[in-house]
């Protein structure tokens, strides 16, 4: 291995916590994006040159495929630079859209992907993940929430927090979907990312509250890896 991504896999955490003791894993995340934009390199998930691994319409039509309409409240957890959210904006009426992550800077690049146009016009509702900002997408009651390219960018010290947090935006009719990878076991798949077994995701859900429906689909499956591309499904 590399010193490099041997640096970044062990090490940049642990000597990052020593300089932050105090802070949460969120914030080290946040940073070390944030870095890397300022610096002018390019990040796969954030600014000008991110990409849908997939393409932007795969959210929207998992979505649409279990109801989403026009007329529906959706927030989009974790929505970085909305490389999938854009067509969602497009798609709701004004004031439906929801999106929330870590950094203003992250919602900053959202907004100058969607444009002026399309902003203007639809009127999107961007908020950093803290006490106010979920308070206020939860007020909104959503009726779908997803997160995508999320959970796998969630290491195992927080994910019972994350899965309280976008849960807790949840009323009875809310409809939420989780897309993760699972390699049939918990691994670093690279520096800020792992795969998640269904059962850990399905285990954490029902212990937040064991009336909660989980359904498992899907997306696609790389054998080489033996990684499956899945989306949660949960109701009550």
């Amino acid at each position: 291995m590399r010193f490099k991504k041997f640096f970044r896999r062990h090490l940049r955490y642990p000597l990052w916590r020593l300089r932050h003791p105090f802070a949460r894993y969120e914030t080290y995340y946040a940073w070390v994006v944030t870095r890397k934009l300022k610096a002018g390199r390019a990040h796969p998930a954030i600014g000008p040159t991110a990409k849908a691994a997939r393409g932007e319409e795969e959210m929207i039509k998992v979505l649409r495929r279990h109801g989403l309409r026009p007329h529906h409240t959706f927030v989009d957890y974790g929505c970085g630079s909305l490389r999938l959210g854009r067509p969602i904006v497009a798609m709701l009426e004004p004031d439906r859209f929801w999106g929330l992550d870590l950094a203003q800077e992250f919602l900053d690049e959202g907004i100058r992907h969607i444009g002026p146009a399309l902003t203007a016009e639809k009127r999107p509702s961007l908020r950093v993940i803290d006490e106010a900002g979920l308070a206020a997408a939860k007020a909104a009651r959503p009726d779908f929430i997803g997160a995508w390219h999320v959970c796998g960018k969630i290491p195992d010290q927080i994910l019972d927090r994350f899965f309280q947090q976008v849960l807790g935006l949840m009323h009875e009719g809310t409809q939420v979907f989780l897309q993760f990878e699972d390699t049939g076991k918990r691994q670093q798949l690279h520096g800020l990312a792992w795969s998640l077994p269904r059962e850990t995701l399905v285990a954490a859900i029902k212990q937040i509250d064991p009336r909660l429906e989980v359904e498992i689909h899907q997306l696609s499956f790389n054998p080489k890896r033996n990684l499956r591309y899945l989306y949660a499904h949960i109701h009550y």
